[in-house]
């Protein structure tokens, strides 16, 4: 071999050592960049709050929805990943995919009905993964990408990111306002509660007189009757245990014995005293406080069957 060949040979064997120098360099800064690439989505998922902007009728939403976990005496509760629908990994992929958030599309790739669509569309709200609803547009997709899906299920960050970013950042601004709504709504709760109880004993109270009303004319229809029979010659004689009076009430026999003093209206005594019919009950008189008098037992007898 010449020395040509041999310096030919040797500037061969340098430049394919800077080729290969070049190729291990280039191999290496492409793994350097995937593993900055995977870093940075990684960081991307642990930062919950990072490039979070509510709307102001989101904020309005979970203001309402704030208030509504205060006043509620239902149990509250958290939701996880197990709370969702089972289809909610499949069903977040596809919108992913398809960067769409369309209950429509989760009907037509998963076959479902349109309820449970409606449904893993809110299930995946709740998760951060698609926007709110936004009318008649196709909610935003949030996650970009489904590799930085599968990080974000992996990681176990199922859960409302939005929300919790309002509770965080946004809800201390407007606790005075919250507090405030709450305190009126629990007093208007307790105004309500207290308006219905005064209307079912206001009812209780007007079923019962109406009911001691109906008691009364049927009584004094039941005597009229007897008084037409007798006139008309059906029945031989009308007498009091015929009638099977009612007793007259206590609150009545209260309010005579008041007025009259208890004693007899006619002599005055104190003695075997008896509350008598100023009208005859056989005669239509009623067991009302202005048809009872006080007599003794010798001026009642004296009465009999008379008026007065």
């Amino acid at each position: 071999m010449g020395i040509f060949d041999f310096l030919r040979g040797k500037k061969n064997t340098k430049s394919e050592n800077t080729v290969n120098e070049n190729i291990g360099t280039n191999q290496t800064s492409e793994l350097n960049k995937k593993k900055e690439f995977v870093a940075q989505k990684i960081a991307d998922v642990l930062d919950e709050n990072k490039q979070i902007i509510l709307t102001e009728e989101e904020i309005q939403k979970y203001i309402q929805q704030e208030i509504s976990d205060r006043i509620s005496t239902e149990p509250k509760f958290e939701f996880s990943s197990s709370d969702f629908d089972p289809l909610f990994p499949e069903a977040a992929r596809i919108l992913v995919e398809h960067q769409q958030g369309s209950a429509s599309l989760l009907q037509r790739k998963l076959k479902l009905g349109y309820n449970r669509a409606g449904k893993l569309i809110d299930n995946l709200e709740m998760a951060g993964i698609v926007g709110p609803f936004d009318g008649s547009k196709a909610r935003n997709v949030l996650i970009q990408n489904t590799h930085q899906l599968e990080l974000f299920l992996q990681l176990g960050k199922v859960k409302n990111k939005r929300f919790s970013h309002f509770k965080e950042h946004i809800l201390p601004l407007h606790e005075e306002l919250i507090s405030s709504k709450v305190t009126e709504l629990l007093k208007a709760q307790e105004i309500s509660k207290e308006n219905e109880l005064k209307e079912i004993l206001k009812q209780e109270i007007l079923d019962k007189e109406n009911e001691k009303l109906e008691k009364e004319k049927r009584r004094q229809l039941k005597t009229q009757v007897r008084k037409e029979l007798i006139e008309e010659g059906i029945l031989s004689n009308l007498n009091e245990s015929d009638l099977k009076r009612e007793p007259i009430p206590q609150d009545v026999l209260d309010k005579v014995w008041n007025r009259d003093g208890g004693k007899c209206v006619k002599c005055g005594s104190q003695e075997k005293i008896e509350f008598d019919h100023i009208i005859p009950f056989s005669k239509g008189g009623s067991n009302t406080y202005r048809n009872l008098q006080i007599l003794c037992e010798q001026c009642n007898r004296g009465k009999s069957n008379n008026i007065g």
